[in-house]
Order: C-alpha cells, then structure tokens, then sequence
C-alpha cells in the first residue's frame, strides 16, 4: 500500500503514539463516526477539561478528513 497523503500538522505530535501513518487506514465513516461520537460526548461532559479534550481529538479526527479529501483533490 502507497500512501501519499500530507499528516496534519495537529496530530504529529501524537505520531509516536501509533504505528507509523496509521490514521491513513480510516475510512471517512470510521473517522465521521469518531468525530460525531467525541463532539456528542463533549455536550454531556460535566467537567470543562474532558469536554475540551474530547473536542480536541474531535478536531484531530476532523483533520484527518481534511488531509483525505485534499489527496482525492490531486
């Protein structure tokens, strides 16, 4: 498998957390599944730190499209 696709500059700082290009492999429903999912969860959240580390991996998730519509783009 070829992958082309620029990592968003927003989740490299987690790349040494995952096998190398991983978030490559979603599909875009595994990745609006998780966005819908984090962004839900973020409204039920009581606490204001959770709520915002849901929104932000939300947001990570988020990129993750965005890198894959602009390779379908080239």
């Amino acid at each position: 498998m070829v992958f082309s696709m620029e990592t968003p500059s927003n989740i490299k700082k987690h790349a040494g957390d995952y096998n190398d290009r991983a978030w490559e492999q979603y599909s875009f429903e595994e990745l609006g599944n998780f966005v819908h999912l984090l962004a839900k969860r973020s409204e039920h959240r009581s606490n204001t730190e959770k709520k915002k580390k849901d929104l932000y991996d939300a947001r990570n998730y988020l990129s993750m499209m965005d890198a894959k519509l602009k390779d379908l783009e080239k």
